[in-house]
């Protein structure tokens, strides 16, 4: 009797904690309604996307909002909110309050049709209005901050978050994660740098131009032996498509120009090293694929926080940094020829960017969504 007593004592127990298992996973994003929210920049929408891909994977009830400007970047994307852009001005404050007031209403409409659980905002002063709004309805709010410095939304938002997120280390109230990338990016493949130094030279919309001018003058330093061994990838606008074309022809330089790059991740993984800005989405993505870089901050991003980022990777010697100003083109030159007689600066500098922590960005992401 005291055997069958034991036995029952134990089929008691294991399903004690079957239920108890069943009950904890019935709490993960499955069960949860979530709205990713993200301003219309790069920066700020490519790690919301991949962060609402891998929900959508997981067969999460997720939606995005955003603005116009961001709904550039997510054009495969049906499930979202696209609201106004909202670009804040004492000058036509008439003008921002109607279109403020309107992306309030739009969202009221939409808060009460779905009420979702979580909110998750990566960012851009568009994201303030839906953030506060869904905390005083009471969703959980999440936020997010991939720059060294907190962004101007982020500053407003955080004494009413439920849990702060950061790539960068800010202090001890905000948890350090990477942030999210695109999958593409994740693909394991090693780096390489004995022949040819592939440079691919990306700047988005605020970089190609002065890029154009400055890349060009550092080569121009370089000897015609040096130069052969070289070839180069480059995102150009339009208008200078056909003049930089001309100036790596004339210096010898095997060139690749694009306007878009679409196929980046194949791009960079391709690469030995990459001539950029320091946006955050950027760096992460070199993290992601250990791709060392020269990084040029733009110089009239907000409260300097491009030089800071760069500063941060530079330290870790990952990167080189320079800044754009009068001798930028002459102190990239001398970084080029330092590479081009020691190929082992590259592959140092690789070593030190890759960040394998990226690979599981998104896992760490969504269980601090089930947990907030």
């Amino acid at each position: 009797m005291s055997r069958i007593r034991l036995r029952i004592w134990q089929l008691t127990e294991i399903s004690r904690d079957s239920f108890c298992s069943i009950k904890q996973s019935m709490t993960n994003c499955s069960e949860l309604k979530i709205v990713i929210c993200s301003g219309g920049t790069g920066g700020h929408m490519f790690p919301a996307c991949a962060l609402f891909k891998a929900l959508q994977k997981k067969g999460s009830d997720v939606v995005i909002v955003t603005d116009t400007r961001g709904n550039t970047f997510c054009h495969d994307i049906s499930e979202k909110i696209v609201l106004n852009t909202i670009r804040f001005s004492y000058k036509n404050f008439l003008l921002v309050s109607y279109y403020s007031l309107l992306a309030f209403l739009k969202f009221c409409k939409f808060w009460f049709g779905k009420r979702p659980h979580v909110i998750v905002g990566f960012g851009g002063i568009f994201t303030v209005i839906p953030l506060l709004l869904s905390k005083i309805l009471g969703s959980k709010i999440i936020i997010y901050e991939q720059n060294s410095v907190l962004g101007k939304a982020n500053k407003l938002l955080e004494r009413f978050a439920d849990l702060k997120l950061t790539s960068f280390r800010l202090d001890e109230n905000w948890i350090e994660i990477p942030a999210p990338v695109r999958s593409e990016f994740l693909k394991n493949i090693p780096y390489k740098c004995d022949e040819v130094v592939k440079i691919l030279i990306i700047g988005g919309s605020q970089g190609a131009t002065s890029f154009s001018n400055i890349v060009p003058q550092a080569i121009g330093m370089l000897d015609s032996r040096e130069r052969k061994d070289i070839e180069i990838i480059q995102q150009v606008n339009y208008a200078n498509i056909d003049q930089l074309e001309r100036a790596y022809q004339n210096l010898g330089v095997r060139s690749t120009l694009k306007n878009f790059v679409h196929d980046i991740a194949e791009v960079m993984l391709n690469s030995q090293l990459v001539i950029c800005r320091s946006g955050a989405s950027t760096l992460s993505e070199l993290s992601a694929t250990g791709r060392p870089a020269i990084l040029i901050p733009y110089p009239n991003a907000s409260d300097n926080h491009q030089y800071y980022n760069a500063l941060y990777y530079k330290n870790k010697k990952a990167a080189w940094l320079l800044e754009e100003k009068d001798d930028v083109a002459v102190e990239l030159g001398k970084i080029l020829r330092q590479i081009l007689q020691n190929r082992e600066l590259l592959k140092i500098a690789s070593f030190y960017m890759l960040n394998s922590s990226v690979n599981s960005a998104v896992d760490s992401f969504i269980k601090h969504i089930e947990l907030a």
